[in-house]
């Protein structure tokens, strides 16, 4: 199909699947799960049919909370592409990860293949990673699934921010009672030879032990900050921390927003990225797949917004992670928030 065909059809084809699935509800009689005997609870799906880095890190919390609400069951994934297997790749509790094409008419028969399967096998739990996606609520509800939760039934102030928003749908149905207890952060669950790698890759590039603030300076389209924004907060840096080193994380593309004024890093495995930002003493990036990524590293985070997206749905959160509204908070505001990140440490 055409991309200008395609651009055409889109917007129809939304409206009609958002038609189609806003009738979806929960499971009849949804409740019994929270007397159900969580032991007994052995397969789980969790659908997210997107390919983007930040949109399956986001469904880590929800992973974690199925895992200490049931912890004798088997997550099975169905997301886009592949990055799902390098991201959960150390989480035992994940089973099988479906990975459909991105392009499903040009895969059409890889894309059938693999629906075919997630739907003819049978789960105790069916949960959408993401009520918004209609995809994500097709496949829930063509599943075989003894529940199927599709939307939280908490109605009294429920989450707004995209990784809490499943992990509410869950346990207040669980619970049968609005949540209080802390949501899981996001989590990689880096190794600890995983851990030692990236610190030996930050160790050769400075001969000293000085704190290390890495800046990631790129960010799809408009969420992309101007050089001059950068420049004037890394001189920001300069002037009230001399003593902090400043290291660039390069995205693939192999640009910088800074002008490749400091040193630098490129790399293509996003676990030896997170173990870099983990190394390090502060991050600092503008909303991408990367952010998430620091996010879901133990290394304070703070996230950049300028509009484009929304901070309340997507921004980082969690101790010493903080979403920043470039258009309401001057620099000199983050430098010394930064500071005190640095304080703390």
């Amino acid at each position: 199909m055409s991309s200008g065909l395609t651009k055409i059809i889109n917007p129809y084809k939304k409206r009609f699947f958002k038609f189609l699935t806003s009738s979806f509800r929960n499971s009849t009689g949804i409740f019994e799960l929270s007397k159900a005997d969580k032991s007994k609870v052995k397969r789980v799906l969790v659908t997210r049919p997107n390919h983007r880095l930040g949109n399956q890190l986001l469904i880590s919390p929800l992973i974690q909370a199925l895992e200490k609400e049931f912890p004798n069951c088997k997550i099975d994934l169905l997301v886009n592409g592949t990055l799902s297997n390098i991201i959960f790749e150390n989480y035992d509790s994940i089973g099988d990860i479906y990975t459909l094409p991105k392009k499903p008419f040009k895969h059409l028969g890889k894309y059938i293949k693999i629906s075919l399967k997630v739907i003819s096998t049978r789960y105790d739990v069916g949960i959408v990673g993401i009520e918004s996606s209609n995809s994500s609520r097709i496949f829930v509800k063509l599943s075989k699934s003894k529940y199927k939760i599709f939307y939280s039934e908490n109605e009294s102030n429920p989450p707004v921010h995209i990784a809490k928003i499943p992990v509410d749908s869950l346990l207040y149905i669980i619970k049968n009672k609005k949540i209080t207890t802390k949501y899981p952060k996001l989590e990689l669950k880096l190794s600890k030879p995983e851990k030692d790698k990236g610190r030996a890759i930050v160790s050769k590039l400075f001969n000293n032990h000085n704190p290390i603030i890495v800046i990631f300076t790129n960010a799809t389209g408009r969420k992309k900050l101007s050089k001059d924004w950068w420049k004037n907060l890394c001189h920001e840096i300069e002037e009230a921390l001399p003593e902090v080193n400043i290291f660039e994380l390069l995205p693939k593309e192999n640009t910088s927003q800074v002008d490749f004024a400091y040193k630098s890093f490129l790399s293509h495995d996003i676990r030896e990225m997170a173990a870099i930002i983990e190394s390090c003493s502060v991050f600092i990036g503008a909303d991408s797949g990367v952010m998430h990524l620091a996010t879901a590293t133990d290394t304070p985070t703070f996230g950049l917004f300028n509009g484009i997206s929304n901070e309340k749905v997507y921004g980082p959160y969690g101790d010493q992670k903080y979403t920043i509204n470039t258009h309401d908070v001057d620099v000199k505001i983050i430098v010394e928030k930064m500071k005190g990140c640095l304080m703390q440490a």
